[in-house]
C-alpha cells in the first residue's frame, strides 16, 4: 500500500474514514487532539470481509479544551492542515479534520493524489506547498478535481466527505461528528 498511485477499493476507503473519524469524535469529545493524522498513524486489521481500522501513535497527542489554539505544528506534506503549517497558532480539532480529508484523498484517489492534483515537488518546502494547497482548495471543484488526479476516479460518497474535510476554512470545516453521520449514499 506505500506505492505511489496505489488506491484502496473506494468503500473501503469511506468505511475507514468512518472508523477513524469515530475514533477522532471519541477524542475531541473528550478534549484530545492526535496533531499527526495519517496513512502512517493508521493500522488496518483486513482479516475479514470489511477491513478494521485503529487511529495509532499519539505521541504528538495533547489536550485541547473547547477551541483553545495550538500553536506546535505537528505532521508533515500531504497530511498536516495548511493552517498548521502557515500560521502562528491554529484550533486544532479542524487541523485533524483536515488530515483526515487528506487520509481519505490518498486512499481512494491514489497514494499521491493531493502532490499531483495541487502540483508541488518532493523537495518543496512545507511552507510554500502548505501555501499552494490552500489555494487549490479554495477553488471550485478542488475535491473532484483532486480525486480524479491519478486515474479519474468519481465517488459522490467519497466527495462529499472530501468537500466537508478539504475546506481551506478551519472555522467551516465538517467535524469528525459530521463525518460520521454521513450516510452510505452521501
Amino acid at each position: 500500500m506505500d506505492q505511489p498511485g496505489y488506491r484502496a477499493d473506494l468503500q473501503d476507503a469511506v468505511d475507514c474514514t468512518a472508523q477513524i473519524a469515530e475514533a477522532l469524535a471519541f477524542c475531541h469529545s473528550r478534549d484530545i487532539v492526535h496533531r499527526q493524522v495519517s496513512l502512517d498513524h493508521i493500522m488496518v486489521d483486513d482479516q475479514s470481509e470489511t477491513p478494521f481500522c485503529r487511529l495509532v501513535d499519539f505521541f504528538a497527542a495533547t489536550c485541547c479544551v473547547g477551541s483553545t489554539p495550538s500553536t506546535t505544528a505537528c505532521g508533515e506534506l500531504p497530511c498536516i492542515a495548511p493552517e498548521m503549517a502557515l500560521e502562528a497558532s491554529y484550533a486544532a480539532k479542524p487541523a485533524d479534520c483536515w488530515s483526515l480529508g487528506v487520509v481519505l484523498l490518498e486512499a481512494a484517489g491514489g497514494l499521491g493524489s493531493m502532490r499531483l492534483a495541487v502540483g508541488w515537488l518532493e523537495d518543496t518546502e512545507l511552507e510554500p506547498a502548505a501555501a499552494r494547497i490552500r489555494r487549490f482548495f479554495s477553488r471550485e471543484g478542488s475535491c473532484a478535481r483532486a480525486l480524479a488526479a491519478m486515474g479519474g476516479v468519481r465517488s459522490r460518497a467519497v466527495l462529499a466527505r472530501l468537500s466537508g474535510l478539504l475546506e481551506p476554512e478551519p472555522a467551516a470545516r465538517a467535524n469528525a461528528d459530521a463525518i460520521c453521520s454521513f450516510s452510505e449514499s452521501s
